[in-house]
Formats: structure tokens, sequence, C-alpha cells
């Protein structure tokens, strides 16, 4: 086996590992897999680079490798924008298991629970509805967690209607005006996801600075492709 072979198979167990632990199957590690097998195959047998096909399929790798290292680089300049001050914090909702938090949602409960101790006079928006087999809200497993490692119930307000991040932004905003909570706002979520909330924000003239959480290693290669895929989308829907 070769080198490239060896690199090819890394790339496909680190796109299938969050299958074997049980967390997720999505078009990220669908597409990773895939790309990893394309590869593993032409490094197998070299000759398949002479077929119509595989060029094609290489070209167009490529190319969305380049697409994805635009998007990659605005991802990084956002989580560049550190919250620093006083700033309302918004938690994007992420998946409950029951009524606990999935891996992901406590990695951003984490990130919101240091600085928010590291700020105590701020105020936060947990930010989630309840899905089909989730017990209870994401805001509420989110509050409850925070409330159960030291954070002031008092401190927390709940939005418990948004079923995606363009909700969860739009929704969020209501309860800051509602409220009359500090207009500066940070977001708190996982470092993929934050520079398509702040894109988000810009829909609605606001602007933010970031509470960045750190992904699983064995989930970061499937959620970061994932992302790109929807920040893709969304930058079609703005074309449309």
């Amino acid at each position: 086996m070769n080198s490239g072979m060896i690199l090819s198979s890394l790339i496909m167990i680190w796109f299938f590992l969050p299958v074997l632990t049980g967390q997720v199957v999505n078009i990220g590690n669908i597409t990773g897999f895939s790309c990893g097998f394309l590869l593993f195959s032409v490094f197998r047998n070299p000759s398949l680079l002479h077929q119509p096909l595989i060029i094609f399929l290489i070209c167009f790798l490529l190319l969305c490798l380049a697409a994805a290292c635009v998007l990659t680089y605005g991802i990084i300049r956002t989580i560049r924008n550190r919250a620093e001050g006083d700033e309302t914090l918004i938690i994007l909702g992420c998946e409950v298991m029951k009524d606990r938090p999935s891996l992901m949602l406590t990695e951003r409960l984490q990130a919101a629970e240091k600085w928010l101790k590291a700020h105590p006079d701020t105020r936060v928006i947990c930010s989630g509805g309840q899905g089909k087999n989730e017990a209870v809200s994401e805001a509420e497993a989110m509050k409850r967690w925070l409330v159960s490692h030291g954070i002031e119930e008092s401190r927390i307000y709940e939005e418990n209607r948004s079923v995606n991040t363009d909700e969860n932004i739009r929704f969020s905003l209501r309860i800051i005006e509602e409220k009359k909570l500090n207009p500066s706002i940070a977001v708190c979520s996982n470092e993929f996801h934050l520079y398509r909330a702040s894109l988000m924000l810009k829909q609605y003239g606001r602007s933010c600075t970031t509470v960045s959480a750190s992904t699983a290693w064995w989930l970061l290669p499937t959620f970061h492709v994932r992302e790109l895929y929807a920040l893709l989308w969304f930058f079609i829907r703005q074309k449309r």
C-alpha cells in the first residue's frame, strides 16, 4: 500500500468515525468518504486517470476544494472576531438527546459558561425549539445546563420556537428588543457555524462578535463539510 492509499484510507476513516460513534450520518461524511474512496481508487490504480469520467471527477473535486478554501477563510475570519465586553450572548441551538444536550450542544454550553462567568453582568439567550425526538426544547435544556453549572437563572432568556439558524437569529433579536437587552450581540456556536450566523445577522442589519466552541476532532471534518454546503446554499439564495 503506497502513501497515497494510506492517506486516502485515513480520510475515509476520519469521515466514517461519526457513524461508528453513533453521532450522525449526513451529507458531510458522505461527501468526505466518497472523496476519500475516489482518491484511494486512483492511487491504487493510476490507469484510472486515463478515463474521462475520473478526469472530470478529479477536476470537479479540485474546483470544490478551491471554493471550500474561500468559505473556510470566511469561517476563520469570523472566529477571530472574538467577544470582548458585555454583549448580549445568543447560544444557537443544537440537538437534544431526550432532555439532555447532545455532545455538540454541550460544547457550545461549555464555551458560553466560560464567557458568562468571565462577564458576570451580561445576559444570555438560549435559542432553540423542540424537535420531534426531543423531550424538551433546546432552549430549556440549555437553560437547565447553565443553571446547574452556576449561571444565575435571572441572566437567562429562552427563545423556544426556532427550528433553524435563521429563526434562532430572528426570534432572539425580538427578545433583545422586547426585553431592552444590550443591542451589541455575541453569538456562541461551534466554530464552523459562526460565519453563516454572522451573515444572517447582517441580513437584519446587525453585526456580532463570536464565542467559539471547539468541535470534537472526530466530528469536525463531517460538520465542516456539511456547513460548506449550507453556506453555498445561503449564497445561492442571496443571488435569487
